[in-house]
């Protein structure tokens, strides 16, 4: 999140940054799940295993590049609210409005 351009104390939101960490976290997931079927393959190991060695590698890889992301989304849903509240606001303000 960078500081607003106009001046003001208000966070912005990169929307660019967060698609392209969308984009690697999607590649590297899928790049996990290729890598560990190769490797139980070529373990000849049960196909069960992939299971647990893809559950550990959204935990330890995945999730955390994806944390930035529910950040920014968790930012973007309070300030909507604030604006709603803050509308609601003025609205209760001017009579017959």
């Amino acid at each position: 999140m960078q500081p607003d351009a106009h001046g003001g104390d208000a966070p912005v939101l990169d929307v660019l940054a967060l698609r392209r960490r969308v984009l690697v976290a999607g590649v590297l997931a899928l790049l996990l799940l290729l890598t560990a079927g190769y490797v139980l393959t070529a373990l000849d190991a049960s196909g069960l295993w992939l299971l647990p060695v893809m559950v550990l590698g959204w935990v330890l890889v995945v999730r955390p590049l994806m944390a930035p992301v529910r950040a920014a989304t968790r930012l973007r849903r309070d300030l909507a609210f604030q604006a709603f509240l803050a509308g609601r606001a003025d609205g209760q303000e001017r009579p017959g409005g």
